[in-house]
């Protein structure tokens, strides 16, 4: 999807898509709206399956859009795992396109499998207005595992789903429900697999991984417990967090995190460095919290790569409340700060509340924040020029400059630097997800000032 263009031909030949969305923020359902309007002109005659966050909470809006959708709500997404083999049978004398396709699989997703190809009009059975019915088959969020990471430089496993917290201004804890968590034999056996398979590098996942539980062998688990039994349970394979909260960082997580397999990259959300939004933001922590949980991650790992979500623009956000937002990052010692703006989450707490900010002021806050971000950024990756790092070799996507005569590589190390580097074209390339070493040369100034993903030089050592 990430090479989707306007500007492409339209493609008769496709006969299904799959859109996973997010209604994190009113970008985001933006986003999501503008895709599935692309996806239906560029595939005239492809089916589309629109799942995940917005899909569960806008679903009359989506399903407005086109008669060709199919709604299937995030919390019904381990569906999908059945549609190939109902597609096999389905596909047996002819591929099926369009309008048919899609009544065929709203039957199929609301329990009936007889396929409906021809003959009946496309949203003649609707009841309640909607084809979004429950799927039987879809009530364990963790089904859905695809068995094979093969054009991944990195697997991920989700342990957890869904959130306790009410945060003000979130909508994600209506789409996705209260907290959920893998069994802790599961989880271990899937990160056993991935282990056997020769993968190197393993993202945990989740909602709010710190509201993990589970159970081994009678003893209760939070998720330093279970990062605990997969480090024991497993020999060489490295470990990340996609994000954690700062409650997660307990003295026993600091504890357990110092094994050497765990990469020394994390992702803080954070939200706020003024007690007083956060408190308005019905967030479970303080800013003396968050500085613990850096203090921490710091003590136990050697300069980690620290970074958090920042909004900033929340009803109420004084000047003085934002200077706390940026100090936070300094104090902190974060080296790269998502930002953006608060948009009102229909539903939500704080979508009434007041004064409003100007979409000027948060325009400016929100540029004062990543403006001191690239700094902090450039900063922690020339703090490495001349050492080398571990990392995770992946294959090069889009359009490059490449220098005549040298082909590009990229890699991201542990600390989480995307380095990219430049080999001869007789040399042999590392593969898609190989363990590297990398000497890291110095930060790519103007690619961090863009916001643009690969952010240092780097080469590649052949001798370590």
């Amino acid at each position: 999807m990430t090479s989707l263009s306007a500007k492409d031909a339209e493609d008769s030949s496709v006969c299904l898509c799959v859109l996973n969305t997010c209604a994190v923020t009113g970008k985001a359902e933006q986003k999501d709206r503008r895709t599935i309007k692309l996806l239906l002109k560029k595939f005239p005659q492809a089916a589309l399956i629109v799942t995940g966050c917005y899909a569960e909470l806008s679903p009359k809006e989506i399903e407005a859009m086109d008669s060709r959708i199919v709604l299937l709500p995030g919390s019904a997404k381990s569906a999908l795992s059945k549609v190939p083999e109902y597609l096999n049978d389905l596909f047996k004398d002819g591929v099926v396109y369009g309008q048919g396709l899609a009544f065929s699989l709203r039957e199929f997703f609301s329990g009936d499998k007889k396929p409906f190809l021809e003959g009946i009009e496309p949203l003649a059975k609707k009841k309640d207005g909607l084809f979004l019915m429950p799927v039987k088959a879809a009530a364990d969020p963790f089904a859905l595992l695809p068995k094979s990471f093969f054009a991944h430089s990195r697997a991920s496993i989700k342990v957890q789903d869904g959130c306790n917290n009410s945060c003000s201004f979130c909508a994600i804890h209506f789409a996705r429900g209260k907290s959920v968590s893998i069994e802790a034999k599961v989880a271990l056996e899937r990160v056993q697999d991935l282990e056997k398979s020769g993968q190197s590098e393993l993202v945990l996942t989740g909602v709010n991984i710190g509201q993990y539980r589970g159970e081994w062998q009678g003893k209760d688990l939070d998720i330093s417990g279970l990062l605990e039994l997969i480090l024991a349970g497993t020999k060489k394979i490295a470990i990340r967090f996609s994000s954690i909260y700062p409650e997660c960082v307990t003295e026993k997580f600091a504890e357990v995190i110092k094994n050497e397999r765990v990469r020394p990259h994390f992702h803080i959300s954070v939200q706020s460095g003024s007690d007083k939004i956060l408190r308005r933001m019905n967030r479970p922590y303080s800013r003396q919290k968050v500085l613990e949980a850096c203090r921490r991650l710091k003590a136990a790992k050697e300069n980690p790569f620290l970074a958090c979500d920042i909004i900033t623009g929340f009803p109420g956000e004084s000047e003085e409340d934002f200077e706390e937002s940026l100090s936070l990052l300094k104090e902190g010692g974060f080296s790269n700060a998502h930002a953006f703006p608060y948009s009102p989450r229909p539903g939500t707490a704080a979508a009434s509340l007041l004064p409003k900010i100007p979409e000027r002021v948060k325009d400016e806050r929100v540029k004062a924040l990543n403006d001191y971000s690239a700094l902090a950024k450039t900063a922690y990756i020339n703090s490495f020029a001349g050492s080398v790092r571990p990392a995770v070799a992946e294959s090069v996507r889009g359009k490059a400059f490449v220098p005549q005569g040298k082909k590009l590589v990229r890699a991201v190390t542990d600390n989480f630097i995307h380095a990219e580097i430049l080999l001869d074209e007789g040399e042999q390339s590392p593969l898609n997800g190989q363990n590297v070493f990398v000497k890291i040369l110095g930060a790519n100034e103007d690619a961090i000032k863009k916001g643009m993903e690969w952010e240092a030089y780097a080469e590649l050592c052949k001798n370590v």
